[in-house]
């Protein structure tokens, strides 16, 4: 379990606090140019800081944004920029995430830094509707940290904004029952409902589930065939090719074809089982995800 001292970590608690007038700043934004007759996505990145660190040289369970953290995640935001291609607008805020060692934490105090996280996101995304969207249709998206952030989001959202979601992509994250009671969480079934979250994440099997991710997963939806039962669909990924299903029982993308020597993300070992397929998420469906926000955006 890592330990963090009490002053730094009460500090970094406080950070949102301090932090309600930083969108006013375009430095906190990574934004395209908007055309005002596009759709926007508003998307929020996933943990791309393992360990941050104050300037005092403490260990802090948040990022503090420093030159070296908004590198990495701007890298993470370009890329997913590209994914979702020019015919949408493309909105990312910077916002102190949780970082991979936070995870360590005990559970009282991870659940303390992450609604100060999602409270910090949620004033991102109030900023981003007074002041950005110019009541354009949008679509929630965030990969893994970002996932669960889009759930708090969508649960914070008025009427009034969640009548322009497309939809949310909920992507490496479950839907759990919980989640669906909430009438602003509507899972995805098809390929072209709007206002509805499209959830999946993927393994080579039940055994390679990571908890955190999965576990009261209550629905998935594959983003190959855009199908809920287990009929699968061919993956190709480089120089590979798998047979991607929904596991019904689990509630799942079962990957099966791969393999796992080859699929192994080094930061996450001591996190995710082997055969954990949770780095490429994005990575396996990005073109798939691009073409079904078109489809449901504009019809085609």
């Amino acid at each position: 379990m890592k330990k963090y001292l009490l002053p730094f970590f009460v500090a970094a608690l406080a950070l949102s606090c301090s932090q309600r007038s930083e969108y006013d700043s375009d430095s906190f934004w990574y934004c395209s140019d908007i055309d005002t007759s596009l759709v926007d996505v508003f998307y929020i990145y996933s943990t791309d800081v393992v360990a941050s660190y104050c300037d005092a040289g403490w260990e802090v369970p948040r990022a503090v944004l420093d030159s070296d953290e908004r590198a990495e995640m701007t890298r993470e935001i370009r890329y997913v920029h590209s994914m979702f291609g020019d015919s949408l607008n493309f909105i990312s805020p910077y916002y102190h995430q949780f970082t991979l060692n936070a995870i360590d934490l005990e559970k009282k105090d991870f659940d303390r830094v992450y609604s100060a996280v999602a409270d910090e996101v949620c004033e991102a995304f109030d900023h981003y509707i007074r002041h950005r969207n110019g009541e354009r249709p949008f679509i929630l998206a965030g990969f893994s940290q970002g996932a669960m952030l889009c759930l708090d989001l969508l649960r914070h959202m008025r009427e009034k904004e969640y009548s322009r979601l497309v939809a949310a992509y909920i992507i490496g994250y479950r839907l759990s029952e919980k989640d669906l009671a909430h009438p602003n969480i509507v899972a995805a079934t098809d390929s072209t409902g709007r206002g509805v979250a499209v959830s999946f994440n993927s393994a080579m099997s039940p055994n390679a589930l990571w908890p955190l991710l999965s576990d009261s997963a209550a629905t998935c939806i594959n983003p190959i065939n855009w199908r809920t039962d287990s009929t699968p669909a061919t993956l190709s990924y480089k120089d590979d090719t798998a047979q991607v299903s929904v596991d019904t029982l689990h509630n799942y993308l079962q990957v099966s074809g791969l393999d796992p020597d080859k699929y192994v993300f080094a930061p996450l070992e001591g996190y995710a089982p082997k055969g954990n397929l949770h780095h490429w998420d994005l990575l396996f469906y990005g073109d798939h995800l691009r073409r079904n926000a078109l489809l449901r955006s504009y019809g085609r």
